[in-house]
């Protein structure tokens, strides 16, 4: 590896500031991914890295609180075919599938608030929020996506989301804000170089990654 390479793809991603007062509330959606318990408190896929980024999760979406919004929570049958990959975790109906204590207030989830469920690691797939995006796609034309992880969840629904657009000749835009995301350390999984590398990929697959949102 060179360490090099990977110096540049961390230049490449950062340096740019959005403001939020840019987004009109009427065409702008904010996208929280998986910050449930499961990830962040307990439970063997939790990590205390995803805890750094709860203060800046919390604060763009008590500053969107009229702007539509989605959390995804990650959410599986004792079954679920994930399971096979990933170690149990967010079984329906525990707490690790619940939306973490910070976000769960009336001044943070906001007034246009869809709450979906998914049993993958790409909420796109998830029946409802299909639901939501045939009501939706033609008028939201901003997506700011936040959560973890940053290199599985919040990689594949962003990278989803913006392939569909491309296929439908539909100019969209996907924010990822570098403060607003992160991933976890376990074993060769290094999380700093996996956050690096995946937002990088999604750069080079034409979604705007930012270092914040103030």
């Amino acid at each position: 590896m060179d360490i090099n390479n990977i110096s540049n793809m961390e230049k490449e991603i950062k340096g740019k500031t959005l403001y939020l007062k840019d987004f009109s509330k009427d065409n702008t959606a904010i996208i929280t991914v998986d910050m449930v318990k499961g990830f962040v408190k307990k439970g063997m896929l939790s990590s205390p890295r995803i805890i750094s980024i709860i203060d800046a999760i919390v604060d763009l979406n008590k500053r969107s609180e009229e702007y539509k919004k989605i959390f995804f929570l990650d959410e599986h049958e004792e079954n679920s075919a994930e399971l096979t990959t990933y170690a149990k975790h967010c079984i329906k109906g525990t707490e690790e599938s619940e939306l973490i204590d910070e976000l769960n207030k009336e001044e943070v989830i906001g007034k246009n608030t869809t709450m979906i469920s998914k049993n993958s690691t790409n909420g796109f797939h998830a029946p409802a929020f299909k639901v939501w995006l045939e009501k939706n796609e033609d008028i939201i034309e901003n997506y700011i996506v936040i959560g973890c992880e940053a290199d599985i969840c919040v990689s594949h629904f962003a990278t989803t989301l913006k392939t569909y657009f491309n296929e439908k000749n539909l100019n969209r835009r996907i924010i990822v804000p570098i403060n607003g995301v992160e991933t976890f350390d376990f074993g060769t999984h290094d999380g700093d170089l996996m956050k690096i590398i995946s937002l990088w990929e999604m750069k080079t697959n034409g979604i705007e990654i930012v270092d914040k949102i103030l």
